[in-house]
């Protein structure tokens, strides 16, 4: 929520919910006129506020002596621990001015490594001075295979964090295949939801908006040259800078080009003292033989072997961690056979290095069975769960001891094993030459199909985020399945189509209540199209379900219409009743959508009824909360009210679920249109506290604009449109046009009331011409206020004026509009 809380010191302040938190997030107490002080200090952060003004705003028509202001100055000193008056600050003969900084400083999003950091000093130095630069916004660090860009670059990124206000993020790309994915691998490590009509690509445009940000996108070289969205990122966001590692340059326009060598290594006759190289081989050789101490011989033997490695960091690894079965001159001499050292042209040229030698050595280390099980493992995209690999290879506990003593794997401190990106496209590269590679593909594809089912069974009931979050967890891995299924990469076509269907069919809710709605989207109306004819199968009814359910909240209504009511009907033919239900689901919503309440609410209790039977506790949950709304609606609010609120004890007694922040808006929705705005807001609070916990943009984006008309009618014109700015963010991030008209005539209203007449008047024209093109025929519930402004408008400006700022504001995009917020 951009601009929703300022950091004071070690505290930080929340202006939505108008809260002093300390460093564990936990409100501070404070008497009810210091939060007062405090509350108008913040809206007016970083800017001088006169006595007077504080007078006119805490205290209003109440006469009070300056004592009564010092008190609350001190207090508020005290809470923060502010000594020295550098938080806030007195102004001598002026007032009062609070020094904010953004909620976090030095925000760093990168995975610490498991081993400590080695040399690399001059390359640091190098490369921040480049990454200080203006003029850089992308920066590339190239180098052959195991060289050490990945290392390098997190720890540049932490070491230039300072210059980053909004953070730096790290984005592991080996996971992913195509391009077009870079935009959502980011918004996934930065907690950015896609949702909405805009592609993920422009969702990330809007939600980066100008904050200055580093990110570093780690294996850049396998989407050369299809790199349109880096390009489209660095041209929409001018204080963005990427950090890439890649094998080759980019080639893209602007592009810093920074080669990375080996680590050095010192001639015989220098001092051994410091040599990155040798420490680097000292300690690898250590977590396979715990006592291993070389001699003045042996440093002099592990400084010949950096040598003939070139210092490259995986060889350097790779090798050291022979020394278990071999002594330090036994790996000289291997390690001279298999590199033919006599060919010492080879050696000198510091651009080849033949990595693949090291690796075939490596790789013939292994038995039989450990090659099949690596070349099971490089199927999986990124992170993997000893379950699964197990489910998939049928290995031991030994295997895993074994390749993890032969550096094939590591395990993480959360259980999770990773296998190194080089030896992965190395066991890829043996798995697609490998008689067998079919069966394999087809036994990685039917384990995810088997999860994703087990999960979606679940995902209906009490326990949904935990459900939700151990889909996202597999997500990569969902992606890898559906891209062979497409590819046909199992050599089976109908087969394939079917596994395709089929999981899609599986993924349809996790799509939906995790914001992946037009990725899930396409993956759906691509199987369907591939599918030549009708299929009567659940698979096929499931995936009909997920195009047609994810066209509802994209506004694609042709789309849901076909699809739902045939997946229904199907779903009932085969006496699918959980599937019947889902769809019920997603047609009750469509029904309210298009303002068929009546059909809305015999939908939804066609639903309920079935999720009863099944046992599915959210579907039914969220049925009831759409009956609710749409009772709502038709003006039943004594029936509408005991709805929702059946819904919310559902939730307090099972699990917190999608439906939760739902009915929380339109409670306070209702209590706002009844003018009982103490119980509008808190209803609308807690709304966005669920929100946040469930990452569901849309409800959130509804409280926040809720919330902003309730505090324009009670006179809070500046918490208003603190209110309205952070809805304003969600709602361009979702695309949603009805939710940026409603918040842009509220800033239009709040800033005519505070007298700032030609800004006033430019949100209102915008939100007029987006109605006109979007095709919207409701009024607001606020309709008597937007008419009001205007008309005051009209009084206070003339025609000139009026033409002028109207085309103004039309020059501008929304984004651009929402700097004048």
């Amino acid at each position: 929520m951009g601009g929703s809380k300022c950091r004071l010191g070690q505290f930080s302040y929340d202006l939505i919910n108008q809260q002093l938190l300390d460093r564990t997030g936990t409100p501070c107490a404070l008497r009810y006129q210091s939060a007062q002080v405090l509350h108008y200090l913040a809206i007016n952060a970083n800017k001088s506020v006169s006595k007077r003004e504080l007078f006119a705003v805490v205290w209003r028509d109440v006469i009070v002596t300056d004592d009564s202001l010092v008190q609350c100055i001190a207090e508020i000193r005290r809470l923060l621990q502010d000594r020295e008056h550098s938080i806030l600050k007195t102004i001598p003969r002026v007032g009062y001015l609070l020094v904010t900084m953004p909620d976090t400083e030095y925000i760093t999003y990168i995975p610490e490594d498991l081993l400590p950091f080695l040399g690399r000093t001059q390359e640091l130095q190098q490369l921040e001075s480049i990454i200080a630069n203006p003029s850089c916004r992308l920066m590339t660090i190239t180098g052959i295979a195991g060289i050490g860009k990945t290392r390098l670059a997190k720890k540049l990124a932490r070491q230039c964090a300072q210059y980053f206000p909004q953070g730096v993020y790290f984005v592991e790309l080996a996971a992913i295949s195509v391009a077009e994915l870079i935009p959502v691998a980011i918004a996934k490590v930065m907690s950015i939801p896609l949702q909405g009509r805009l592609s993920p690509l422009e969702q990330l445009q809007l939600a980066l908006a100008d904050q200055s940000i580093l990110i570093v996108l780690d294996n850049m070289e396998q989407f050369v040259p299809d790199l349109s969205s880096c390009q489209a990122l660095l041209e929409h966001n001018k204080k963005l800078k990427l950090l890439t590692t890649s094998r080759i340059p980019l080639g893209l326009y602007g592009e810093w080009v920074y080669p990375l060598r080996g680590l050095l290594v010192p001639n015989a006759q220098q001092t051994l003292i410091n040599c990155t190289a040798i420490e680097l081989f000292i300690q690898t050789a250590k977590r396979v033989k715990y006592d291993f101490e070389p001699n003045a011989t042996e440093q002099l033997i592990i400084l010949e072997i950096c040598r003939l490695l070139q210092g490259t960091p995986l060889g350097i690894e790779i090798v050291a961690g022979w020394i278990k079965n071999l002594t330090c001159e036994e790996l000289l001499i291997e390690l001279r056979a298999y590199l033919h050292a006599t060919d010492t042209s080879l050696l000198q040229e510091q651009d080849t290095f033949p990595l693949d030698t090291i690796l075939q050595q490596s790789w013939q280390m292994l038995s039989q069975h450990e090659q099949s099980i690596m070349q099971l493992l490089a199927l999986f995209r990124g992170k993997f769960s000893r379950h699964a690999a197990q489910a998939i290879t049928n290995t031991s506990w030994a295997d895993y001891n074994s390749l993890i003593d032969k550096s094939m794997l590591s395990r993480d401190k959360s259980g999770y094993y990773t296998l190194h990106e080089v030896m992965r496209h190395y066991a890829n590269h043996y798995r697609v030459n490998h008689n067998n590679e079919v069966n394999m593909i087809k036994h990685f594809i039917e384990y995810h199909i088997n999860l994703a089912n087990q999960t979606d069974a679940m995902i209906l009931g009490g326990q949904q985020l935990i459900y939700i979050q151990q889909l996202e967890q597999e997500h990569d891995n969902f992606r890898e399945c559906l891209n062979l299924c497409s590819n046909n990469k199992t050599g089976l076509f109908k087969q394939s189509i079917e596994w395709g269907l089929d999981l899609v069919g599986a993924l349809g809710t996790f799509w939906f209540l995790a914001n992946h709605w037009r990725e899930g989207y396409q993956f759906a109306q691509q199987f369907l199209q591939l599918t030549s004819s009708p299929i009567v199968s659940l698979a096929h009814v499931r995936a009909l379900f997920t195009a047609g359910g994810i066209a509802v909240v994209t506004d694609n209504y042709k789309v849901a219409e076909h699809n739902l009511p045939l997946s229904i009907d199907m779903a009932l033919s085969m006496k699918s009743n959980s599937q019947a239900a889902r769809g019920l689901t997603a047609l009750g919503v469509l029904r309210r959508l298009q303002q068929r309440y009546d059909d809305a609410i015999n939908v939804g209790q066609q639903g309920m009824a079935l999720f009863t039977e099944t046992e599915h506790i959210a579907g039914y949950q969220f049925n009831l909360a759409n009956v609710g709304h749409s009772l709502l609606c038709l003006g039943h609010y004594e029936e509408g009210v005991k709805a929702l609120e059946h819904c919310i004890r559902l939730n307090q007694e099972f699990g917190v679920t999608i439906s939760l922040p739902y009915v929380l808006v339109n409670l306070g929705r209702l209590h706002s249109q009844l003018k009982q705005f103490a119980t509008a807001r808190a209803y609308l609070r807690q709304a966005t506290q669920v929100t946040d916990q469930l990452n569901i943009l849309l409800y959130r984006a509804q409280s926040l604009c809720l919330l902003g008309w309730i505090e324009i009618q009670e006179g809070e014109l500046l918490q208003a449109l603190v209110c309205f700015k952070a809805s304003f963010a969600d709602y361009i991030h979702l695309g949603d046009r009805e939710g940026q008209i409603e918040v842009m005539n509220g800033i239009g209203v709040a800033k005519q009331l505070l007298g700032d007449n030609k800004r006033a008047w430019q949100f209102i024209v915008v939100a007029n011409d987006l109605k006109k093109q979007a095709g919207i025929k409701n009024l607001s519930d606020n309709e008597s206020l937007i008419v009001k402004a205007k008309q005051e408008l009209g009084r206070c400006l003339n025609k000139n004026d009026m033409r002028l700022y109207q085309n103004l504001a039309r020059s501008n995009d929304l984004e651009g509009l929402s700097k004048f917020i």
